[in-house]
């Protein structure tokens, strides 16, 4: 850059202050899976970016005959939610060992705060 050129400000990403949607979320109580189609869905949690949103939700579904439980995100297009390309699958066998597990990974949780 020449001494004559003037210096590109740098865009900053601006995100909109999520809090207000964990607290709503939270004083709702937990969340309840709902009935949808075939499946069950609950939503984790809600975050809005300027005019969309995004949702945590775990799913509980079957794909070709499996029963599996999935932890994707869900983001808003044209009104519509849609799951995002990443996630988690687990089997019903992978979700019972991660269950057995609640109690050490809530004192985990505990330690590490």
């Amino acid at each position: 850059m020449s001494s004559d050129e003037e210096p590109v400000a740098k865009r900053k990403r601006v995100v909109e202050d999520d809090e207000d949607d964990e607290a709503k979320q939270a004083s709702k109580g937990p969340p309840k899976l709902t009935k949808d189609g075939d499946g069950y869905w609950a939503n984790l949690g809600t975050k809005s970016f300027k005019n969309s949103k995004t949702e945590k939700r775990v799913t509980v579904g079957s794909f070709k005959g499996n029963v599996n439980v999935q932890f994707r995100e869900y983001y808003e297009k044209d009104g519509k939610m849609l799951p995002g390309k990443s996630g988690l699958s687990l089997s019903k066998d992978q979700f019972s060992m991660i269950l057995t597990l609640a109690d050490q990974i809530k004192q985990a949780i505990k330690d590490l705060e």
